[in-house]
């Protein structure tokens, strides 16, 4: 992948030296070269990170006669089928990279063109006869890209950094965008944790003119992968599935002959499935990377160790200690751009930077296969609520929450969750069901901003439009298709693919590709039914039916593994070195949190000797709150 970056002017002069500002704050998306088209009404730049056609596929991308001219970022994994159509159909190449079918199918298709390309992108394609800039993203939102209007001009760039270089745009803080930051794990739609930033969401694209201004549009909603894919056997669909995810893994193994690439294990079902279909494929010989904790209780070697068998590539393991995690923790947040509520894109950081000191470009990840075959808990207790809502007062029906909640047979203890849970049974037709419980629990940071803040913020407004806009298309799903839906355009797209992915990826110039995450493989995935993906309480069932002859029994019969990092308890047990991020003195500065409250909240963890285990919620909320003032202090 690569940076790019762009100034449209709706009327107002650009300054000349603004795009070279931007495109320099993105040297580690694309360290290999660096590319420019500037005229006095539009600048577009780009950093490239050279996976392809190393020699020619240079940005600008530019046609035949000079008048479309395009910067990309990502990888069109249909880009070989593509070009022969347009070759056919007269167009020039004048080099073998995936992005250069942008300028061509531009030419013949327009804005349609998003309905051509399969892959992970985002892109700015200027077009000079009809003066306006069409920018976009890919469906599944792997590539970041952000806007703003300042002054009759738009910025727009891979990374907010780029943007704010110019020294125009003064980020301001959004109460509702951090309010759902950490209670949806995202902001929802085209907003951001700043004011005047914004982004293009997942499956849009904005054209940018004088006439117009930026008027964002929505090409693809997840509702639109529903399609009769009709097997008539388990044995057939199980050929489907996996000959579909080996198509999707020769893909992305696409690249010049000389470029060095590895694969993320993590000692789970997806990881393995990979490395082991890889080996089927005649793959043996290639580096893994993986990671473990100094905390044993975190740790995950020995599955690492049964999935690597066979393999003959480094295997390079990177361990984790709480020291590390606070010397990168700055860096990390710098490069994700949001606060965090939980430590794990740090690990992910480092596991990165091993990739790039081994030489390798890009990396595959078994991210992806969670959401599209059931694998989350929160499926389990979406269909448990579900099942207890029937006959609120079973016991029998309770006992299934045994299925992924871990617990002894206490009774006291049964009865608290008993308690719990009932709060949420009702509501199934509500598209955020799914989510209720965490919106529960994670509302309650609204105690921890400042007294105006917290009159600003409308939970029940934003629970509304978020149902209203985001998933205004998708009312008629199924009830764990609409907990899917959730998963895959705010969980996947907002956070694992973004600060857990691209941007702790490409922070040390590495490319992450998910053949999980497949457009074919997801049409699939959406055509299988339900009780097949989670069977009963067996999260993911046809997949491990799928590969079982390949993949350890051990592995096969695991308890799913949720990656977890240490929490609170690395604050305060090294509160001095956070304590200038606590002083009076910040919070009346940024002026949206509670200082005393906050204190409070520390002595509560501090007092509480079972944390972070006791009170996860609490635990996110002291991180979300030190980490937003490590932000703000780096961008003021």
């Amino acid at each position: 992948m690569c940076g790019i970056a762009g100034i449209v002017s709706l009327g107002n002069d650009i300054p000349n030296d603004f795009i070279k500002k931007m495109v320099g704050c993105l040297v580690h998306r694309g360290p290999d070269a660096e590319g420019y088209y500037c005229n006095k009404d539009v600048q577009l730049g780009s950093r490239r990170l050279k996976i392809i056609d190393c020699e020619k596929g240079g940005q600008p991308l530019i046609n035949e006669d000079g008048t479309v001219i395009a910067m990309f970022n990502g990888e069109i994994y249909n880009y070989r089928k593509l070009t022969n159509q347009l070759i056919n159909k007269g167009h020039i190449f004048k080099s073998h990279s995936d992005s250069e079918v942008l300028v061509h199918l531009y030419e013949e298709y327009g804005i349609e063109l998003l309905d051509k390309i399969d892959g992970q992108f985002a892109f700015a394609i200027y077009d000079k006869n009809n003066e306006k800039v069409f920018i976009a993203r890919d469906r599944i939102g792997i590539c970041p890209l952000f806007y703003s209007v300042v002054d009759g001009i738009v910025y727009f760039a891979s990374e907010i950094k780029a943007i704010a270089s110019t020294d125009v745009v003064d980020l301001r803080p959004s109460i509702t965008g951090l309010y759902e930051q950490f209670v949806y794990w995202s902001p929802m739609q085209s907003r951001t944790i700043y004011e005047n930033i914004n982004q293009i969401p997942l499956s849009g694209y904005a054209v940018i003119d004088k006439k117009n201004s930026i008027n964002i549009k929505i090409y693809h909603h997840f509702s639109d992968y529903r399609e009769d894919i009709g097997f008539n056997n388990i044995t057939e669909l199980k050929d489907k599935i996996r000959s579909t995810l080996i198509k999707s893994i020769m893909e992305r193994l696409n690249c010049d002959s000389n470029i060095k690439w590895g694969l993320y294990l993590s000692g789970g079902l997806d990881s393995t499935i990979l490395i082991k279909l890889l080996k089927e494929l005649g793959y043996d010989d290639f580096p893994t990377f993986s990671l473990g904790f100094k905390d044993y209780k975190l740790d995950e070697s020995a599955y690492q160790l049964l999935g690597l068998k066979g393999n003959k590539g480094q295997h390079i393991k990177i361990t984790v200690s709480d020291e590390d995690i606070i010397s990168h923790l700055p860096d990390v947040i710098k490069h994700c751009e949001v606060p965090l509520y939980k430590l794990g894109a740090v690990p992910m950081y480092m596991l990165s930077n091993a990739v790039n000191e081994y030489g390798a470009k890009f990396v595959l990840s078994g991210e992806g296969a969670d959401e599209l075959f059931y694998g989350y808990d929160v499926y389990k207790e979406t269909l448990f609520r579900k099942y207890c809502s029937l006959n609120p007062n079973s016991n029998v029906r309770f006992n299934g929450v045994k299925n992924f909640i871990q617990f002894n047979n206490n009774s006291h203890v049964l009865k608290g969750y008993k308690e719990y849970y009932s709060r949420f049974y009702s509501g199934s037709e509500d598209f955020l069901y799914s989510m209720k419980s965490r919106i529960f629990g994670s509302s309650s940071i609204i105690n921890y901003f400042n007294r105006e803040n917290k009159a600003s913020i409308d939970i029940k407004k934003i629970d509304n439009e978020i149902q209203e806009q985001f998933f205004d298309e998708e009312c008629n799903l199924s009830l764990l298709k609409k907990c899917q839906a959730v998963q895959m355009k705010i969980l996947l797209s907002g956070y694992l693919l973004s600060t857990q992915g691209d941007r702790v990826l490409m922070a040390n110039s590495i490319e992450g590709r998910y053949p999980f995450l497949d457009r074919d493989l997801i049409k699939l995935a959406y055509a299988i039914p339900d009780n097949y993906k989670l069977s009963g309480y067996d999260e993911k069932h046809i997949l491990k039916e799928t590969f079982a002859d390949i993949i350890p029994k051990a592995i096969l019969k695991r308890t799913k593994y949720q990656y977890s990092t240490p929490g609170s308890r690395l604050f305060i047990n090294n509160m001095e070195q956070f304590e200038s991020y606590l002083s009076k003195d910040v919070f009346y500065k940024y002026s949206i949190f509670d200082y005393h409250k906050t204190m409070s909240l520390i002595e509560k963890l501090k007092n509480n000797k079972q944390y972070p285990q006791k009170n996860i919620i609490d635990d996110m909320i002291l991180i979300y709150i030190i980490t937003t003032h490590m932000l703000l202090e780096m961008v003021h």
